[in-house]
């Protein structure tokens, strides 16, 4: 997954939603970058809310601007802007963006903390070190996007979506949209204490769970078999392929 990133654009999924880093310190410099890298996970990326990282650069208010703009073309919405640089916060409030995040992986100066994982392993491993937990309802109307896996210990109510990278575990009822795999990856599993949704998506593949609810209702996971996505009892092993 990171390895189909620009080296000089970065999209990483927090709980605000996106966090994008720009590298170099030419923001018009790496536009071409930062538009290829929208055009290729359009369908991946939009509808969320967008965090620009900035760290220590100046940033004039009329670069915040075209940025909010040019994401506004993708149906992304840039809310908040985290610098060191004094000039660059009060061009942030003057468009009436958020300058700090509550919580979240910025410590209070806006500065992104390092949790990322080491240049080796194989891609399941960098995964498992990108996973995003959430101890939440995920409530109608909330978007969760994460290059990785997503666990949530609550609920996914209707009118909710995750879209993920990797798999997406939900300890609770998932009565939501879910996409697992979202870049392609058609080993991805969705698990629930409870799987009644609106739509599953694994990959490509797309499952519409048919009509009525089961009279008993049991944990589940959601994979790919001969081409089409399976419901299955959720077992404390390891799922195989056929």
């Amino acid at each position: 997954m990171e390895g189909t990133a620009s080296p000089e654009v970065r999209f990483k999924g927090i709980r605000e939603g996106l966090l994008l880093t720009v590298a170099g310190d030419d923001l018009e410099a790496a536009q071409p970058a930062l538009l290829a890298e929208l055009a290729a996970k359009q369908s991946f990326l939009q509808g969320s809310r967008v965090v620009f990282q900035v760290g220590d650069r100046r940033v004039h208010q009329h670069q915040l601007a075209a940025l909010q703009t040019m994401l506004a073309e993708y149906d992304l919405e840039l809310w908040a802007v985290l610098s060191q640089h004094e000039a660059t916060r009060e061009a942030a409030r003057a468009l009436g963006l958020a300058t700090r995040l509550a919580g979240s992986d910025t410590d209070l100066d806006g500065n992104e903390l390092s949790h990322a994982a080491g240049e080796s392993g194989d891609a399941q491993e960098l995964l498992a070190a990108n996973a995003l937990f959430c101890q939440e309802t995920v409530r109608s109307g909330r978007s969760i996007y994460h290059e990785g896996h997503v666990v949530v210990l609550g609920d996914v109510n209707p009118g909710a979506q995750i879209i993920a990278g990797g798999n997406v575990v939900v300890w609770g009822r998932l009565r939501g949209f879910v996409h697992a795999g979202a870049h392609g990856n058609r080993e991805a599993l969705i698990c629930a204490l409870e799987l009644s949704p609106t739509q599953l998506r694994i990959a490509d593949e797309i499952a519409i769970p048919p009509a009525g609810r089961p009279e008993r209702l049991q944990p589940e996971t959601a994979l790919i078999r001969d081409h089409q996505i399976v419901a299955e009892p959720w077992r404390a092993r390891d799922h195989g392929r056929d």
